[in-house]
């Protein structure tokens, strides 16, 4: 058989075969930094003034294409149409090759399977299948198959809560025998058990009950305190998702360039943002710009960090993994630059809302977003990285923000070591992908220019129906009232005058309460946009402790949840002593992950 040879490592393979590289005259060394001298492509030694006008985000573009350029997948002319960016945007197609690739776990299994089949096909013709690797280091980080089954109230009972095989004779289901149905519940079809309190259920049941559990009227389940909650919520998870865990296991060890994440670690975004980004890359002494695609909507999140990327399709990401790089149309790059001051009252969510709603309506779908101006240095990187997660929401490819000392202080608070800090600036600012948001003279040229005053942001709650619909705080009870009166729509609710006042009486756990127009029932802080948000996520446990102090409680029919997309913010919730008072008001964490992606979960009202 044919030897099958497998380069597992393309920058060592392009410095092997430096002598034959169209843009060798461009290598050069960055000296006097570290004991160790690195290696990269200055692209200043071009020569041409073209390069200064270009958006920081083409200049990325231009870096991947003369690194990787070999007269095959990347060619000199590839190089030249980016240079030349100006004149020749939306016009050509030009490639793109990421320095690597993020998975979920969901898209993440067609890909593993389509590697694990390559290598079976190439043992049957006699072959090594340990040379089938990915060539692009790829990253799959599993969190898309979280599922709550317990928070602050128990878990609903279903046939198998568990999924898959159950064990023993406990695990088989078969049909419940009648039972006497109890006040709350009415005699609600589908009740499995008995609603009255202290009443035992016989018979055979329809669900499996979870060790410890009580079985509940689905319809009326009852709160319960459990300490123990993202403990038992990882048991189910991992024992529902058994096959597919023992497979990705056997990946992060068969494969090189594979990188397995365990579940529980964070949100996909969240993990890429505070574990995997190193916004310049270093291998074996070469120096490049850290750059992804990935299969999740969110990916852009790391544009905030001065980090280029999006998110794919996975046929796309699977071509990324095999060696070759993505075919795009030579974007448009539309620069959002920032002015004024940012509103003493106005949190980071009312900022990106803000951002987001001119965005959305300057119609930018397709184009790459480049933030600029003396704006931008008022936005801390968490702030630059939750403006860059809502890409999707105004339909942008990239948000991206060029790293300058913001940056910098924040990956200092990270960890970076010194010296990762020393040659990371000195790098960027030898390609002139460092910049200084204070100094016009450093704005380079775009297709189109959207300025934004930050001082006209004002606090803002999202709502009634659609969450793109912004209210101001001081007017929501008069917009509130006015969706009563209008016509059924997207805001419009249409009740008549003489039911607008009316109260229903309804019993809860034998306690009676009432509900009005506007009665809040669900207060879920979940959104896997701002959770991570430091800010705002420091300010709810702030406010959740000046309401306990005051007295204030929770009504016992509301639901509350609180699903971190990271386990940083539990730890800094709890290092500032407020999750105790979050947990008081029902706000208990059952996990880490992304859940409120996965799960039929009702997020009819945002608590931020």
């Amino acid at each position: 058989a044919e030897e099958i040879v497998c380069v597992t490592d393309p920058v060592m393979a392009l410095a092997a075969a430096a002598q034959d590289h169209p843009y060798q005259n461009l290598i050069d060394t960055l000296k006097n930094v570290s004991s160790k001298d690195r290696h990269f492509f200055n692209l200043q030694k071009l020569n041409d003034p073209r390069y200064d006008a270009l958006p920081f985000s083409i200049r990325v573009l231009l870096e991947a294409a003369v690194r990787k350029c070999d007269g095959f997948y990347v060619k000199k002319e590839d190089v030249l149409n980016i240079l030349d960016w100006c004149q020749q945007q939306s016009s050509v197609e030009v490639p793109f090759s990421p320095a690597r690739v993020l998975l979920q776990d969901f898209t993440g299994i067609p890909a593993m399977v389509d590697l694990a089949a390559m290598r079976d096909a190439v043992n049957k013709q006699g072959g090594d299948p340990e040379q089938v690797n990915p060539l692009c280091h790829t990253d799959l980080i599993v969190d898309h198959s979280l599922q709550i089954d317990f928070s602050k109230c128990a878990i609903q009972n279903s046939p198998n809560p568990g999924g898959g095989e159950g064990q023993g004779a406990a695990a088989r289901s078969s049909p419940a025998k009648p039972q006497p149905r109890g006040a709350q519940c009415g005699g609600q079809r589908g009740c499995r058990g008995s609603c009255n309190e202290g009443t035992a259920t016989s018979g055979k049941s329809t669900a499996v009950q979870i060790e410890n559990t009580p079985i509940l009227c689905p319809f009326h389940l009852q709160p319960v305190s459990d300490p123990e909650t993202t403990l038992k919520n990882q048991e189910v998870e991992l024992n529902r998702n058994k096959e597919r865990l023992q497979f990705f296991k056997w990946c992060s060890k068969a494969f090189t360039n594979v990188n397995v994440v365990p579940p529980d670690a964070g949100a996909i975004h969240q993990v890429n943002l505070e574990y995997l980004s190193r916004v310049v890359r270093d291998d074996g002494g070469f120096l490049y710009p850290d750059s992804v695609v990935g299969t999740d909507s969110h990916t852009t999140m790391i544009n905030g960090l001065g980090i280029l990327g999006w998110g794919v399709g996975g046929i796309e990401s699977e071509a990324v993994m095999l060696g070759q790089p993505i075919s795009l149309t030579l974007p448009q790059v539309v620069g959002c630059k920032l002015v004024g001051s940012i509103n003493m009252l106005a949190t980071s969510i009312d900022i990106v809302l803000g951002i987001t709603k001119h965005l959305r309506q300057a119609g930018i779908a397709g184009r790459f977003v480049e933030f600029f101006g003396p704006g931008v240095c008022q936005l801390s990187a968490a702030d630059r990285t939750t403006i860059a997660n809502m890409c999707p929401e105004y339909n942008a490819t990239v948000s991206f923000f060029p790293v300058d000392d913001v940056t910098l202080k924040h990956l200092k608070q990270t960890k970076f070591s010194e010296e990762k800090l020393d040659i990371m600036e000195a790098y960027l600012k030898a390609v002139k992908l460092f910049r200084n948001y204070q100094d016009p003279s450093e704005d380079p040229q775009y297709s189109e220019v959207i300025e934004i005053n930050l001082s006209s942001i004002i606090p803002h709650v999202s709502g009634p129906k659609r969450p793109q619909d912004r209210v101001a705080v001081s007017n929501m009870k008069k917009d509130f009232l006015n969706c009563l009166n209008e016509k059924v729509s997207f805001k419009g609710f249409h009740i008549p005058c003489e039911k607008q006042e009316t109260v229903m009486p309804f019993l809860h756990e034998g306690t009676e309460y009432k509900l009005a127009h506007g009665s809040v029932v669900i207060a879920a802080v979940i959104s896997c946009t701002n959770n991570c948000n430091p800010s705002v996520m420091l300010a709810a446990g702030l406010l959740a402790k000046k309401a306990v102090e005051a007295g204030l409680t929770v009504k016992p029919y509301i639901r509350t949840s609180l699903a971190p997309g990271s386990g940083m913010v539990t730890h800094y919730l709890s290092a500032s002593g407020v999750l105790p008072y979050l947990s008081v008001l029902g706000y208990v964490l059952p996990a880490e992950g992304n859940y409120s992606k996965i799960c039929e979960f009702s997020r009819c009202i945002y608590i931020d």
